[in-house]
Formats: structure tokens, C-alpha cells, sequence
């Protein structure tokens, strides 16, 4: 056998002479121990459909599955636009779509419950069932996503109780919403063959908590907290390095929450509570989930270490814990790869950092990824129109939730939608054989700093000799990370050394991020390593047909084991279009390989089993696909397997030219009017783009505040579909706030969006326009 793979065993020598720089891992001499049986979780339906938890990972019907889970919160995007944001999530690779419940805007009166309109849990819950959406729904009581009091009603501030504790009085209020929730949700839960399979207890309990919204300028917050928390209390997510020292009664006060919820009707397979920071748990009865942020706004900016590997399920971020780790799965389900901005800090994420954290996530042993925000949003006022629901104390927008997610506020894909999209598709084929995998390091891995520039940061996630290796040469907050040049991986795994690439080396570009097989099982063939990134498997008229995709600066090969092929075993395949090859195994059956641009991968979704190459958005209807194209009345696309092949295709609608009108007051003041807003039947929604220079930007209709945009040096895109009826009758006002030389987040902003102060103060409005997103059936 080993005489067959003549280019792959080699001695430590040789490998060295060919490799200026040669990295190593070794896999572990016995496999990983999973733990069964000890986690209450898990359930079946009536449809025979089981969900069950080890200590490692989760299955669905026996089969190991890592879900992608994306925040949406239903009561911050208007109805009537949740299903086609369900369907987009969907596209994007989402498999669950967790939302918080906020007390508060169900329950703005006391004893007055409002589940109508854009707080109709039931419906949106409904429309997840119908497009096949798992969901996770975030109970409370208390939850912050930057809410006003972090979702407690401001009635309850003026109870003589105590809250987030097992305060009798507290609890009777609880007691009330769950029953509220559990009503909603009746027969909708997992065990009546509904969609939702989870629920979380509370949030960050003795972790972190929200300010009052009653508060005065210079003064200290009250937090919302129950006395004996208020001194361990932290804003936002972050390392616990003060003693909790009444720690036994968070555990309680959680068990108490997960049992009311119980005995209202909220009864799920999966029950889930905040790990991180030393937060209180559930015992055995939840699974613990982590986050990572690497541009927090609670923060000072700097280097953070959420993009070198480690063992995350031994060692989670924000440790200590309060749990035993490996007893549970890791479920990172806050992963920050957008973030809100709040007056004084205005942090911007590349996409890059997006795709470097999840890479890093999944490398380290991560068996469960979720977003917060996966999609952003607009939170809705108080009664009457004047106050808002948002966490104002904090320094938020009054309305705008767009969080820089990869779905924003008014349904446009955010900068790294495409580049998580990569590794959700790749996750959707071949989540089953990652799952099972355990996390192999290099014996340096420790001494990788987060300023380290030097030294590859590297990883393999292995079992049975078969695995995947993961690199990541990006770091958040650095600006002088160069590539890496003359690479090559040496895997001593159990009775095979296997050198990557066989001979020569390889390159990682700066800020690229990249996921590699190796032994990989594919029908009856072995592919022994690609230096080519895996995307998704097709059904290619019975032929297994596998998408990889060329990383940036790394030229693709492929080795199959001569041993399970018939002819040719080394590809070397020109990325693009025309590169697929034919590998025949040793049974007479073969496969198909095709090898895309990394820009082509970044443009590619798979949609009712076909692969869908283009530029536009994909909206995927239950049957049909549409393609939303922002100002072109066509577009172009290749869908595969289908006809044509891999010949481009165009289709096309008749364009519109939106007629409007815009009218400048002075430096600050703008309106727009455009009163023929309905959409043609070609249009799925108009945009309104302002293009300007200032610090804070603000819309009115009726004479209320209706949105609000910080400067951070893009243009702010309104979404008008909502507004549609409004703007028969009037225009839309705006005010704008100047940009001042010290204002303190110009730290955070690109230099190019940084004006000239020399005159003083700047406030100009640069571009106005309406642009029509066109909807385009694919045939």
C-alpha cells in the first residue's frame, strides 16, 4: 500500500529540503471519547423525525449535522416583507433562524398583550414552517438585543420586586408572559411535527445586563439586575474577572425559568442558555452556547484573539465557564461578524473578518455556528410614536438595528453575505462527516499571538485518517499582515505520513481564509488532499458531481489514491468553467470534479438541487427561483445541471424609470417626493440612497421620526416598500447632523471617509437617487 502512494510518504527529510516552510500535525494515537446519554435533550415528532445530543455534536433522524443558526427578530421588519426575508435567509445558507420574544413590545401596557401586525410570533413562526425553517425562540424574560431595558417592560421598574431573580412577585409576571408565549406557539412546537425546535432561558444571567431607560446625563445607570448581581454586573459580552459570589442562585433562578416554561407548554427538544463569561446554566438540561465579537462597540479596538484555532469546545471563548465543557458541544450562537454602532463608536467590519472568524470557529472544533445579527432590522416606537423601544442609555440609534449583518435593514445583502454563504454551502453537504471530527493543533498553537504575523495559523479537524484542513492568515485591527509564502503541511496520521501538496508548496494571500480535504471519501474514490476549497456536491443526472473552488493565489491539485482510481489519479485543472474532469474509481464508476474562481464561488447558491451562479440575489420560492437585481432590468446566471450547461444565461424585464423629486434646504435639510411608489409588477421594492457627508441622519413622516442613520461613510439605502402608502399623501423629510473634528468615533472610520476639517464642520449632501430592485424568474 505504501509502495501505491509513492508521492505521498516521505521522509522528514526530504520534506524539509522541498518546503522552505514545512508545518506538521500529528493525529491523536486514540480517537476522541464522546459522551452519550447524559444530556436531557433531544425529541422525536409523530412524522418519526428525531433530533438527538452527544457530548460533541447533534444529529437529525441519526445523522451528525452542524445547524447554521441566523438572528432575525420578526418585530423589527414589517410583516407583510417575512416571507420573502425567510426565503433569503434560506439562500444564504441559514438552516435555523433563532428570535428574541421582547416582553416589553408584547406587553407595553401592564396586563395588555399585543400579537398583532409586526409582533405577530404566530405568523412569522407559521411562515418558517412553511419554507421547511427550524426555529429557536428566545423566551426571556430578559434579553437585551440592544432594547430598550433589555426587553423588561419600563412598568415593571416601578414593582416593589427584584428582577432576574426567583422574587416571588417577579416570577408571577414571568409566569404570565410564558403562558402568553406558550399560547402563541400552540401546536407549533417540534413535538406536533412544528417547526420549533428550541428554546432559550433568559439571557447572559449574571453575565451582563441592560440600563434602565430611566436616567439622568452624568449619571451612573442602573442596571437591570437583582441587587445581590448589580456588582458583577458587565455591559455586553466579554471575560467574567469578578467572583460571582452568589452563584448558586442564578443556577436556581435558571432552573426555575426552564421549568416554568415547561409547565406553560414550552416544551422543545433543545433548551439553550448563555455559556459564555461565567453566565448561570442549566445543569445537563441546556446546552450552553458562546459568541465572539471581533469589533465590539463595548470595546476598545485592538487585536482580538478570535481568529487563532484552539480547542473551543475544551476552551471557550470568554472563559472561565460554568459548566463542563466537555460534556457539551460546542454551539458558538453569537457570532458576531457584524455589529451595531452606537454614537460613539462606529466600528466597520470587513467581510474578510466575517469569513477568517467562522473558518477559525469551525477549525477549532465548533459543531454548532449561529449570527447575531444574521439580518438587521428597524425597532418599532412606543405607543404614540415618540419614544423608542431602542437602548438609548447605551448611545444606540433611536430606530436603525442594521448591525452590519449579512441580510441588512431593509432586506439588501451586507458586504459578507457571499463569503459566509461559501462555508454554509460546503456545511449543508458535509456537516455530516465535519461533525464527527476532532480538533488536531499544531504544538505551538499557544504561542500564536494575535500580533504574530510570522508563524501560519493552522488546523485539521480529523477522524479515520480523513479530515479537513483549516488556515486563516487574517487578523481584525491589523494592518500589516503580509502572505505567506513556500507553504507545505506534513499529516503524520495513523500509518500514513501525507505531505500537502505532494511536491512544491503552496501560498496563503493576506487576509485569505481557506478550508482543505484531505483522505476524503468520494463514492467509491479516496481523494488524498486538494489544494482547492470544497463548496457543494450536485446530483449530476446519477453522477456525484463535487464544486470546489480555487482560493485566491493557490493553484488547485488534486490527488486521488491509486488505489481506488482506473487511469489518471493527479489533476491540475485551470479554475473556472471549463475545468470539470472525470475521475473513474477501480468499480468502473466515477465522479465529476469542477474547480471555480473564488469569484465565482462567491456567486454561487444551490437551489432545488441545482447550483445558481449570479450576481443577483436569489430568492428561492417553494418551486421557482427569482433573481432580485438592484437598478439592472436583467440579469445574467448559469444554472446547473439544466439544459444550457454551463452557458451564461440572461433574462430580462422591462425597466422603469422611477419618477421623483428631491429638494435641498440649506445643508441639512432634504425632501424627497415620490408619490408613484407602488411597484411595477417587474419591481420588488424601490431603494432610496442618499450619499452624504455628516454625522447623524434622520427621517420624518407625519412629523415622527420614522428612521435613523449614523455616518460611517456609505451611503445610507432606505427601503420604501414599507412606506408605500405614506408616500401617496406626503414626501419624506430629512435632517442631517454635521460632522465635527473631534467627534470621537473618527477612529473607526476608513481614512477616505474622513473629510477635510479645515473649514470647520462638514454636512453635505452628495447624490440622491431612487433605484428600482428588479424581480427576475429564473427559467
Amino acid at each position: 500500500m505504501k509502495a501505491l502512494l509513492f508521492s505521498i510518504a516521505l521522509t522528514t527529510a526530504t520534506l524539509s529540503a522541498q518546503a522552505q516552510h514545512l508545518y506538521e500535525l500529528t493525529a491523536p494515537s486514540t480517537p476522541k471519547v464522546i459522551h452519550r446519554g447524559h444530556l436531557q435533550l433531544g425529541g422525536s415528532n409523530p412524522s418519526g423525525d428525531n433530533i438527538d445530543v452527544n457530548s460533541y455534536y447533534m444529529s437529525i433522524n441519526g445523522t451528525p449535522t452542524i445547524p447554521v443558526m441566523g438572528e432575525f427578530h420578526y418585530c423589527r421588519y414589517p410583516e407583510a416583507q417575512w416571507e420573502e426575508e425567510i426565503c433569503k435567509m434560506k439562500a444564504g445558507g441559514i438552516t435555523v433562524i433563532p428570535t428574541y420574544i421582547f416582553w416589553a413590545l408584547h406587553e407595553e401596557e401592564e396586563g395588555v398583550f399585543n400579537w398583532e401586525g409586526n409582533r405577530n410570533l404566530r405568523r412569522f413562526v407559521q411562515l418558517c414552517q412553511k419554507h421547511h425553517m427550524p426555529v429557536i425562540v428566545r423566551i426571556g424574560p430578559f434579553c437585551h438585543g440592544e432594547i430598550r431595558n433589555g426587553g423588561l417592560p419600563d412598568w415593571l421598574f416601578a414593582k416593589p420586586l427584584e428582577v432576574r431573580s426567583n422574587d416571588v412577585n417577579y416570577l408571577k409576571y414571568v409566569k404570565r408572559l410564558y403562558e402568553q408565549i406558550a399560547c402563541q406557539l400552540e401546536g407549533l412546537y417540534f413535538k406536533d411535527n412544528g417547526p420549533v425546535i428550541g428554546c432559550q432561558i433568559e439571557n447572559e444571567h449574571q453575565h451582563s445586563a441592560a440600563p434602565w431607560a430611566i436616567t439622568y446625563p452624568g449619571e451612573d445607570p442602573d442596571h437591570t439586575t437583582a441587587t445581590y448581581d448589580a456588582s458583577i454586573t458587565m455591559v455586553g459580552v466579554s471575560v467574567q474577572d469578578k467572583a460571582i459570589t452568589r452563584a448558586e442562585l442564578g443556577n436556581i433562578h435558571m432552573r426555575t425559568l426552564k421549568k416554568m416554561a415547561e409547565e406553560a407548554g414550552i416544551i422543545t427538544p433543545l433548551y439553550t442558555a448563555t455559556g459564555w463569561g461565567n453566565a448561570a446554566v442549566i445543569g445537563n438540561e441546556a446546552l450552553p452556547v458562546t459568541a465572539a465579537y471581533t469589533y465590539p462597540f463595548w470595546a476598545k479596538p485592538g487585536m482580538s484573539p478570535f481568529c487563532r484555532f484552539k480547542n473551543i469546545q475544551l476552551e471557550p471563548d470568554y472563559s472561565p465557564v460554568r459548566y463542563q465543557t466537555d460534556q457539551f458541544p460546542s454551539f458558538c450562537a453569537e457570532m458576531g461578524v457584524g455589529i451595531q454602532m452606537i454614537y460613539k463608536r462606529r466600528p466597520v467590519v470587513p467581510a474578510q473578518s466575517a469569513e477568517a472568524l467562522m473558518v477559525r470557529t469551525l477549525g477549532s472544533g465548533a459543531n454548532g455556528i449561529g449570527y447575531y445579527m444574521y439580518h438587521g432590522g428597524s425597532t418599532p416606537k412606543q405607543k404614540g410614536g415618540i419614544t423608542s423601544f431602542q437602548d438609548e442609555p447605551m448611545g444606540m440609534p433611536k430606530i436603525s438595528y442594521d448591525f452590519q449583518a449579512p441580510i441588512g435593514e431593509f432586506g439588501l445583502e451586507g458586504k459578507m453575505f457571499r463569503n459566509l454563504r461559501l462555508l454554509h454551502s460546503f456545511l449543508a453537504d458535509f456537516s455530516h462527516l465535519l461533525a464527527p471530527m476532532e480538533v488536531v493543533l499544531p504544538d505551538n498553537y499557544r504561542q500564536i499571538t494575535p500580533d504574530n504575523r510570522k508563524d501560519l495559523r493552522y488546523c485539521a479537524r480529523i477522524k479515520d485518517n480523513s479530515g479537513f484542513l483549516f488556515m486563516v492568515n487574517y487578523q481584525d485591527h491589523d494592518t500589516a499582515r503580509i502572505t505567506q509564502g513556500d507553504l507545505a503541511l506534513k499529516l503524520n496520521l495513523q500509518g500514513e505520513t501525507l505531505r500537502i501538496p505532494a511536491q512544491g508548496t503552496i501560498q496563503l494571500l493576506k487576509d485569505e481564509s481557506v478550508i482543505l480535504p484531505f483522505n476524503l471519501p468520494m463514492g467509491a474514490l479516496t481523494l488524498k488532499y486538494a489544494t482547492a476549497q470544497l463548496l457543494m456536491k450536485l446530483d449530476d443526472r446519477g453522477t456525484e458531481h463535487y464544486i470546489f473552488f480555487a482560493p485566491e493565489g493557490m493553484s488547485p491539485q488534486y490527488l486521488f489514491n491509486p488505489a481506488t482510481t482506473r487511469g489518471k489519479h493527479l489533476f491540475t485543472p485551470q479554475p473556472g468553467l471549463n475545468s470539470t474532469f472525470r475521475v473513474t474509481g477501480r468499480n468502473g464508476k466515477s465522479i465529476l470534479v469542477t474547480t471555480l474562481t473564488r469569484q465565482q464561488a462567491l456567486n454561487s447558491s444551490k437551489v432545488h438541487g441545482k447550483l445558481l451562479i449570479t450576481h443577483a440575489t436569489v430568492l428561492p420560492g417553494e418551486t421557482d427561483i427569482h433573481l432580485l437585481s438592484m437598478d439592472q432590468p436583467q440579469a445574467d446566471y448559469i444554472l446547473y445541471p439544466s439544459r444550457a450547461g454551463w452557458k451564461k444565461q440572461t433574462t430580462r424585464v422591462q425597466p422603469v424609470t422611477p419618477a421623483y423629486t428631491y429638494q435641498k434646504v440649506g445643508a441639512r435639510r432634504l425632501t424627497v417626493h415620490f408619490p408613484d411608489s407602488v411597484a411595477a409588477p417587474q419591481v420588488q421594492e424601490y431603494f432610496l440612497e442618499i450619499d452624504y457627508t455628516g454625522d447623524v441622519a434622520m427621517a420624518f413622516m407625519q412629523n415622527l421620526l420614522v428612521q435613523d442613520h449614523f455616518y460611517y461613510g456609505e451611503p445610507w439605502t432606505i427601503g420604501l416598500k414599507r412606506y408605500r402608502e405614506q408616500l401617496k399623501q406626503e414626501d419624506l423629510s430629512f435632517y442631517f447632523r454635521p460632522l465635527k473634528e473631534k467627534a470621537p468615533f473618527l477612529m473607526d472610520l476608513p481614512k477616505q471617509a474622513v473629510p477635510d476639517f479645515s473649514k470647520g464642520s462638514v454636512c453635505r449632501i452628495n447624490r440622491v437617487r431612487i433605484i428600482p430592485q428588479y424581480k427576475i424568474k429564473v427559467d
